[in-house]
């Protein structure tokens, strides 16, 4: 059964994060009339960058929690459960905290309206904090996870599942947010490295998944623009 292959559905969900982006922004390309080159794309998403959304969401984080759902899994293996949960909330606050004063000391965030239409505005503001915030974090802890079951290492506190998972994801990022550069791909890498030792100290990823929905400067920035 292939939710016992959790090798195959591991390498699943990386080959799709990958290679999901270009095929899911093709798609939306194709439903919004731009012309499906890199150029069109970029250029809509420039324009519309709540669109990007339906881009996260298939490819970061919608494939693991559909595996969990049709595998019948219970969340509480990925830390959505009560047990652990104020440590989780106050370790997870206080890298919020740190990391968010060094944005506003840094410039503090940028926003622009998108003048969209009620109640699109509210969708897209919803979806983007669930895409970009929570469902992020359970992509990458549902890795963790099974890379772990993987390795036999899920008691380990700094286990192959974390090291392997967070050093793709978050360098991932010189790729898909190429405006960062290296210097946003490593503190991604370093806030998901603590992120997932919260996790793994605590059992309890409800944490990490408030505190990076705090933390995402794409968020405000989607949220402000699109409720203007």
């Amino acid at each position: 059964m292939i939710c016992r292959r959790r090798g195959l559905l591991v390498v699943a969900v990386w080959f799709w994060s990958f290679l999901g982006v270009p095929v899911v922004a093709l798609f939306i390309a194709c439903i919004e009339g731009v012309a499906p080159t890199v150029n069109g794309i970029m250029g809509m998403l420039s324009r519309e960058p709540y669109l990007a959304s339906y881009i996260e969401f298939a490819c970061c984080g919608g494939l693991p929690l559909a595996v969990t759902l049709l595998c019948r899994e219970d969340f509480v293996i990925y830390g959505l459960r009560r047990e652990g949960l104020v440590k989780s909330l106050l370790l997870s606050s206080i890298l919020a905290v740190f990391k968010i004063t060094l944005r506003l000391l840094s410039g503090g965030f940028r926003f622009v309206s998108f003048n969209l239409p009620f109640p699109l505005n509210l969708w897209y503001a919803f979806f983007g904090v669930f895409a970009y915030g929570p469902l992020e974090v359970f992509f990458v802890v549902w890795l963790i996870v099974n890379t772990d079951r993987i390795f036999g290492s899920l008691e380990r506190m700094v286990s192959p599942g974390l090291i392997i998972t967070v050093l793709v994801f978050g360098l991932s990022h010189v790729v898909f947010s190429p405006g960062g550069g290296l210097v946003n791909a490593i503190s991604v890498t370093i806030t998901f490295f603590i992120l997932g030792l919260i996790y793994k100290y605590t059992g309890n990823s409800i944490g990490p998944m408030i505190a990076w929905t705090l933390m995402n400067g794409f968020i405000p920035y989607l949220v402000i623009g699109c409720l203007t």
